[in-house]
């Protein structure tokens, strides 16, 4: 990790969590990722590394992963990031593929529905990769909730098989036995990662 960058993966809540704060030192600029829950708390590490928050970037919509926004928002000004296609309220859609910058740091969305239709997974600077609830470390997001869909997923994962093996894995929550692992360990060790095709994929994630 580029030593101008500030990166602090953050514990939040009772389902576990994490959180993300993203920086450039030399800026101040900086994003929080998924603030549901302790926001008192993310601001306050914000401020403490003298971090000015500009931006408020989603995952996906669910309630533990968007509640603390507007309180976010309305301590910093900072405008809420998502897929396009979420119905929650936003200030800035993105597509796949699309780019922002935080200060000389580069994000870039991917599209990864499955868990819920608006996820995606971003990839930070070339070092790590915040997945949501697309992808827990020895896990994967559950598709038995209201727009979920495993057929996607499956793609969704193809997506990021073709990613840079060395990127880290940045979960949603803090399900593994770790809190983050390298995207290529992931693909040869998460179960939920084993090569299979779109329907026995599928199969597999409709099992109890």
């Amino acid at each position: 990790m580029n030593e101008g960058i500030y990166f602090e993966q953050v514990l939040v809540g009772s389902y576990r969590n994490f959180s993300y704060i993203l920086g450039d030192k030399d800026t101040h600029s900086a994003a929080v990722f998924d603030p549901a829950w302790e926001v008192e708390e993310l601001y306050s590490i914000a401020v403490k590394n003298k971090l000015l928050v500009k931006y408020i970037i989603n995952t996906h919509a669910h309630f533990d992963h968007i509640d603390g926004n507007m309180a976010l928002k309305e301590k910093t000004g900072a405008k809420i990031v998502m897929h396009e296609s979420s119905k929650a309220k936003k200030d800035i859609g993105v597509g796949d593929g699309d780019s922002l910058k935080i200060g000389s740091v580069d994000l870039r969305f991917i599209h990864t529905p499955g868990h819920s239709p608006e996820s995606m997974c971003i990839v930070v600077n070339g070092f790590g990769l915040i997945t949501g609830d697309t992808l827990f470390i020895g896990e994967c997001g559950r598709v038995d909730l209201p727009g979920g869909d495993s057929s996607k997923l499956y793609e969704s994962f193809e997506k990021l098989r073709s990613l840079d093996p060395r990127l880290v894995v940045y979960p949603g929550h803090d399900y593994g036995k770790t809190p983050n692992s390298t995207l290529g360990e992931q693909i040869k060790t998460n179960y939920t990662m084993a090569k299979r095709t779109k329907e026995e994929f599928m199969k597999f994630m409709s099992e109890p």
